[in-house]
Formats: C-alpha cells, sequence, structure tokens
C-alpha cells in the first residue's frame, strides 16, 4: 500500500503542476479585456484608437486589430479550456486519492480492533493503530479542502462566467495554487508517512500472530489473510 499510495500522490501533484504551468499560458482575461475594448470601440464608431504604445490609430485599423485580438483569444481559450479541464482533473485525484487513505485507515483500524481483541493482545497496540487513523484523518480534509478552494478561486477568475471584475480574482488564484500545491503536497506526504507506519504496525501484529500461533500449535499458512487471523483467534 504505501508504494501504490506514493505513486497516485506523486500523480496527482503533476497533475496539478501541469494545470498550473498551462494557465500560465492562457492569459485570458488580459486577452478577453482586449477584445472586448476594441469591440465596443467599433460599436461606438470612434473616429481614432489608441494602441498600447499611445500611438494614434485610424478607425478603420479597429477591424484588422479585432480579427488579431480574436485570434489571441482563441488561443488563449483553448489554453484556458485546457487549463480547466486538468485542473477538474487534478481536483478529482486529489479527493481520490485523500479518499483512499481514508478509506485504508478505517479498513485497517476496525481490522487492528477485532486482531488484538481476538488474540488479546497489548491496549497499547489497538491504541497506537487508532492514533494513526485519527491523526490521517485532518490530513486528508485538509488536502479535499485545498483542491475545492483552488478551483473556486479559479471559477471566479474565469471570464468566460460573464461576471464583472474577473480579473481581480488572477493574483489571489494564482498565489491560492502556488501555496495550495505545496500544502497538498505536505498533505499527500503526511498521509503518506501514517501508511507506511500502520503498514508496519499490521506487521508486528501478523507476526504476534504467527509466534502466538506457533506456541498454540497452530501450522502457520503462507498467504494468511486477516479475516483467518481473527477467526483463528477466537
Amino acid at each position: 500500500m504505501p508504494r501504490i499510495f506514493a505513486s497516485l500522490a506523486v500523480f496527482t501533484l503533476l497533475s496539478l503542476l501541469l494545470a498550473m504551468w498551462i494557465g500560465f499560458e492562457g492569459n485570458l482575461n488580459d486577452r478577453f479585456s482586449e477584445w472586448r475594448l476594441l469591440q465596443r470601440q467599433a460599436r461606438q464608431g470612434d473616429a481614432a484608437v489608441l494602441d498600447g504604445g499611445g500611438a494614434a490609430v485610424a478607425a478603420g485599423d479597429i477591424e484588422a486589430r479585432m480579427d488579431v485580438a480574436e485570434t489571441r483569444l482563441k488561443r488563449a481559450r483553448q489554453a484556458g479550456s485546457l487549463h480547466i479541464l486538468l485542473g477538474i482533473i487534478s481536483v478529482l485525484l486529489v479527493v481520490l486519492v485523500c479518499s483512499i487513505a481514508v478509506t485504508y485507515f478505517i479498513g485497517t483500524g476496525r481490522w487492528c480492533r477485532e486482531v488484538t481483541e481476538a488474540y488479546r493482545m497489548e491496549p497499547a497496540i489497538l491504541a497506537e493503530s487508532q492514533s494513526l487513523k485519527r491523526g490521517s484523518f485532518p490530513w486528508a480534509v485538509g488536502g479535499m479542502l485545498t483542491a475545492l478552494g483552488i478551483s473556486a478561486l479559479g471559477a471566479a477568475s474565469d471570464p468566460a462566467t460573464g461576471m464583472e471584475g474577473t480579473a481581480r480574482w488572477v493574483t489571489p488564484h494564482l498565489f491560492a495554487a502556488l501555496a495550495g500545491i505545496c500544502l497538498i503536497g505536505y498533505c499527500l506526504y503526511s498521509l503518506w508517512a501514517s501508511i507506511v507506519q500502520n503498514h508496519h504496525l499490521v506487521g508486528r501484529i501478523m507476526n504476534e500472530v504467527r509466534t502466538r500461533r506457533a506456541k498454540a500449535g497452530l501450522q502457520a499458512c503462507e498467504g494468511e489473510s486477516a479475516a483467518d487471523a481473527v477467526k483463528l483467534g477466537s
């Protein structure tokens, strides 16, 4: 399980980084503002327009500039659509990986309880298992909420929503993504560290089960399952 979780965590972080990198390429709000300004000026029929350098441009050139702006906007929208798609996939991956960790601790925690009670082991073993389970939940929930927060700020900064002032959410979305990816990475690392400790704890419990079975004159079976350990201890 530790190797599987580590692979999933690394893949999730790479997906988040790729989505953020593509988001840098889009610059959708600037392109959308540029296109909307030219469209408004063409509709108003201004006699002259100032370009980015402050020079006067004839009104007849607005149409040519609009064609260029539309081409840039189309490219930005393509990059933005890919950014949104990868962002959604990345958020779902974060939720999936964190949910796998939660499910793992719920399952192994119940198994540890059943085995320790069946074989009358030291209460400290069960206490350690419960401590690992309780300690992992905040990191899992924190990782999921962070991913959802980043996606919410991303939606607020998307000009395709038609809302006013989406450009002012771009910078908060950027800093939230930078800090959020670091936080998600730490959450996944903490979950992985807890899974490694829990994996070692399960190994210790199984070794104790084999030792007690050997003392009781029971032959150990290769590939013995957790259910078998509980049944033979009852």
